[in-house]
């Protein structure tokens, strides 16, 4: 194989964490990596023993928080090969409007308005952000103060896209909302067999809105993650 787990240091990470190779499996089981106990004791068993898919290895530096390069070497002539191929799948996309505004018709005319693409890693999706690894997300800016204190002026949100239809989203899901040419980024109202919604701001200054016209109407997606206008920063840094 062009890598080797390194199992004296694993010894010496699981000791110093004080995890146990029981929890160990459950850690890699919870996080896509089914293997029981005695798949990890198989590892010890033989000096050549090993998992034998360099992702579950990625997967266990990930779930211990440790270098994959000290965990399991690989030769340096093959890794510039390898490694790219494996992040690729991995890899997510984020589109990021920075001059997005209502009047531009953010979701309906997308193919017209200016973003960058910003690419990270899916582990830093739900290590970093807490949310699931999709290929779906936009990132716009927060204007006005009818979402605060949920929501401040100028904080970033991550917008799932794949939740656009009443049947996807649920009541009380903070959702981007166009209706016209005005976005809104509201808490959605709803219930059941009415053909009415209510967007309902967190600033109690301002009213609830009734819409049941949906003529003019689009939900963009729903609102999974924000970020303050330092963590963003420190977000596009981390992807440079």
């Amino acid at each position: 194989m062009f890598y080797k787990l390194n199992k004296e240091y694993l010894t010496e990470v699981l000791k110093e964490k004080k995890i146990s190779r029981s929890k160990l499996a459950q850690m890699l089981t919870d996080n896509g990596y089914e293997i029981s106990l005695d798949g990890i004791a198989y590892w010890y068993r033989s000096e050549n023993n090993q998992p034998e898919n360099y992702e579950n290895v990625i997967k266990i530096a990930q779930v211990l928080n440790v270098p994959i390069e000290k965990l399991a070497p690989i030769n340096d002539n093959i890794k510039t090969n390898i490694i790219p191929l494996l992040k690729k799948d991995n890899q997510i996309e984020f589109k990021y409007y920075p001059d997005i505004s209502a009047s531009a018709g953010y979701g309906v005319l997308a193919q017209d308005i200016n973003y960058t693409s910003i690419c990270v890693d899916g582990s830093f999706l739900k290590e970093i952000l807490d949310i699931p690894i999709k290929k779906s997300y936009d990132i716009i800016k927060i204007n006005g103060d009818s979402m605060e204190p949920l929501l401040t002026h100028g904080d970033f949100v991550v917008i799932d896209r794949s939740k656009n239809t009443l049947g996807t989203i649920s009541s009380a899901d903070i959702v981007i909302f166009r209706q016209g040419e005005d976005l809104y980024c509201k808490k959605i109202k709803k219930e059941a067999f009415c053909d009415f919604i209510y967007l309902v701001s967190e600033n109690k200054d301002y009213k609830e809105v009734k819409i049941s016209d949906f003529a003019q109407c689009e939900i963009i997606g729903v609102v999974v993650s924000k970020m303050t206008v330092e963590t963003f920063k420190n977000f596009i840094e981390f992807v440079r």
